[in-house]
């Protein structure tokens, strides 16, 4: 494999048959050592990195009811 000039790669095609890796399939990196391993993201793991980022967001004086009223009358007009 090579590195394009726009620092992009390509997996051969039987890599990602092998893999079941589609151009909707998140990946992520990771380094050990002089090693890359390639890595797909599981949705788990998307949902766990949004609660994170979002983890203390939230401002105001909301009671859980009350933000799960204004949640859900959006929900259901």
């Amino acid at each position: 494999m090579q590195i394009t000039p726009d620092d992009q790669i390509t997996i051969p095609p039987e890599i990602r048959e092998v893999l079941n890796i589609s151009p909707d399939v998140e990946l992520a990196f990771e380094i050990e050592g002089d090693r890359l391993y390639l890595k797909k993201i599981q949705p788990t793991d998307k949902i766990s990195t949004w609660i994170d980022t979002m983890r203390g967001c939230a401002a105001g004086n909301l009671t859980t009811d009350q933000i799960m009223t204004f949640t859900r009358s959006h929900d259901n007009p």
